[in-house]
């Protein structure tokens, strides 16, 4: 527990955790694909948006469309043609471990392309094409165009919430009515804002954290949470989906514990008699 002073915890300083979107899996990649020979073209396309970057997976960071563009097309340039469909790498912290050890191998048999037949592919052979790949990202220049600065991270993994009884019925006029989005969103996964997404399939956004608290057990008054998507059920309520926006940015409600503090914030009051 981080104290600013005593008795009173740093409730800023647990706001800024939550939303640390500091991608590990860049930190340990990043370096190799900076060491890999590549053409002069792409080398200042790797040094523009690779060199120096802080590895925040933040909403509007044109390097976290580039790197996990990267790590999309790796791991199937990598385990593609190795493994049966059903197996394909979906991402996520199991091949950031796999992967962690795999580097370390870089004449290891798993970088080899099976469907050449005139050369064995290593490590930096695979990272290479890996990135060309990337450069190129079919879904980040159909959204953004071919200028990679314009790609946004937030904007590609994007958060939907989607009704669970009738978001998906295949009509668009109810489905509209009761999903919401989709919101801007940084993060990803296994990192401490973490927002899954599925590699194979989509950057989109399909496992998150439904709610985040922030609990001062000093004064429980000073606590602070927030979940998604709102406190109402009805579509037609204003309390529908006004936390969803506040997730999105990492942003939090007072969560009031003492009748008092409950009271004088109160929106209303309900009194049942008898």
């Amino acid at each position: 527990m981080i104290q600013s002073a005593p008795g009173k915890i740093d409730i800023a300083y647990f706001q800024q955790m939550h939303g640390d979107s500091k991608s590990l899996n860049a930190e340990v990649l990043v370096p190799i694909l900076l060491s890999v020979k590549l053409d002069p073209q792409l080398d200042t396309v790797r040094e523009q948006y690779f060199s120096g970057w802080d590895y925040q997976e933040t909403a509007d960071s044109s390097s976290a469309v580039l790197f996990e563009s990267f790590w999309w097309n790796l791991l199937v340039d990598t385990f593609g043609d190795d493994l049966p469909e059903a197996y394909l790498p979906g991402g996520g912290s199991r091949w950031y471990v796999v992967m962690r050890n795999l580097v370390n191998q870089p004449e290891s048999p798993w970088w080899d392309d099976k469907t050449t037949t005139d050369k064995v592919e290593t490590r930096d052979d695979i990272f290479a094409k890996a990135f060309a790949e990337a450069v190129k990202c079919e879904a980040c220049v159909d959204k953004f165009g071919n200028d990679i600065s314009q790609w946004k991270w937030g904007e590609l993994h994007t958060a939907t919430f989607r009704n669970q009884t009738l978001g998906n019925a295949g009509i668009s006029l109810i489905e509209d009515l009761f999903n919401r989005g989709p919101f801007i969103t940084g993060g990803g996964k296994s990192i401490v804002n973490a927002t899954g997404w599925t590699v194979g399939k989509s950057f989109e956004v399909d496992w998150l954290p439904s709610e985040r608290e922030i609990v001062d057990l000093s004064n429980l008054d000073n606590s602070l949470a927030l979940h998604t998507t709102g406190q109402s059920g009805h579509a037609y309520n204003g309390h529908y989906d006004d936390m969803a926006p506040m997730w999105a940015s990492v942003e939090y409600y007072s969560m009031w514990w003492k009748q008092e503090s409950v009271i004088k914030d109160s929106e209303g009051h309900l009194k049942l008699v008898p």
